[in-house]
């Protein structure tokens, strides 16, 4: 019998909290700022008994921070990783939903998840494709096969001065850099642990940010499609 991954209880867990649908609210809400028990009902409009018992699920997951502010006490998320994995539970979502669409036919070229939004954990929409042609227009993506690149000296000098952290890319045990097919663009973006890593730098230097409640991003001036 195989042993279990070290990880996976740890996955499990997060996956029970998850499951609350009270805490993936919670979770829409605190992508916009923090927030105190009593703004997080009134946006809710549920009563703060059950706001605090999934708050205290979320905090015990490591996925929310609380500061005190006085007598008030002020709920955040703990960085972007729990807004990312929701983003990433509704790309399954829509996927396995019946009747998922499948291409990029009925989306409007101006809206939103067209422009930009998550891909499981990287960037996709038009703006995800720009970003991975521009890689390859500078030279810091080198071919590998059908599917795979290489990151060369100059692009990995080049996205450690813009706060993308190659290295974590690196050790992730996934695909580091692969060509990931986008549906609304005829064309791919960038996937994989260093597509993963790029959203995240982007989101947070402020230039990128997740909007509540959908897989949309909001972005702000990209240096490298400058």
């Amino acid at each position: 019998m195989h042993g279990v991954q070290p990880d996976a209880a740890v996955v499990a867990r997060l996956g029970q909290v998850l499951g609350h649908e009270t805490c993936v609210r919670l979770i829409d809400e605190l992508t916009s700022g923090e927030a105190s028990v009593s703004d997080l009902c009134a946006r809710l409009e549920l009563d703060q008994p059950r706001v605090s018992a999934h708050l205290a699920l979320l905090r015990d997951a490591g996925l929310v921070s609380v500061e005190s502010h006085g007598r008030q006490r002020r709920y955040s998320l703990s960085g972007h990783a729990p807004a990312l994995a929701l983003a990433t539970l509704r790309t399954l979502a829509a996927g396995v939903a019946p009747g998922a669409a499948t291409t990029g036919r009925g989306v409007q070229e101006d809206a939103p998840l067209r422009r930009a939004r998550t891909c499981y954990d990287h960037l996709a929409g038009v703006a995800g494709v720009r970003l991975l042609d521009a890689f390859r227009d500078r030279g810091w993506l080198a071919e590998r096969g059908e599917r795979e690149f290489d990151l060369t000296g100059v692009g990995e000098a080049a996205l450690a001065r813009e706060g993308v952290d190659v290295a974590a890319a690196r050790r992730a045990r996934r695909a580091f850099a692969i060509r990931c097919a986008d549906w609304t663009e005829r064309g791919f973006h960038l996937g994989g642990a260093l597509g993963s890593a790029t959203l995240a730098a982007l989101l947070r230097s402020g230039r990128a940010r997740l909007e509540p409640g959908s897989r949309a991003v909001a972005l702000g001036e990209l240096p490298w499609l400058a």
